[in-house]
């Protein structure tokens, strides 16, 4: 039970860190572009440095919430779930990333921006079942004491 517990603390804790320097590429790409055609503010209908800009935005935008509610499932003791939940939000936005920053996405049917919004949302899905069970374990124990 106890090594079951390292490796999934492990992996979760391995997992936000793999986040953060994720972000932080998201970040540097945009910076990148930015030095590299001398823009500021803005996009400057610079394709790339949109979808760059784009990519980090998304990130910003969907990561918080689901890394919340992926450490409340884990100081709740539903590493289970807080693991999974981490893994699909990671594989989200790896796949979010390559397509919203492929200028030929529409080539491909918008398939990887897609399928990292699905896995996306999933994450959510997962944290949000886990959320329930914490309700019902709570109820449970509130029926019990009474």
């Amino acid at each position: 039970m106890f090594l079951k517990r390292l490796f999934l603390e492990f992996f979760f804790i391995s997992s936000l860190i793999f986040l953060v320097f994720f972000y932080l590429k998201l970040f540097r790409d945009v910076v990148k572009l930015r030095r590299k055609d001398n823009i500021s503010f803005g996009n400057a209908k610079n394709p790339k440095l949109e979808r760059a800009i784009r990519a980090h935005a998304n990130f910003i935008e969907y990561v918080p919430l689901s890394l919340i509610l992926s450490l409340f499932l884990y100081f709740h003791n539903f590493l289970i779930l807080s693991c999974f939940s981490i893994f699909l939000l990671t594989l989200g936005r790896i796949y979010h990333k390559r397509g919203i920053t492929n200028e030929e996405e529409k080539k491909e049917k918008f398939k990887f921006r897609m399928l990292g919004m699905r896995f996306t949302t999933y994450s959510f899905y997962c944290s949000i079942i886990g959320l329930i069970f914490y309700l019902g374990q709570m109820l449970f124990l509130l029926i019990q004491n009474q």
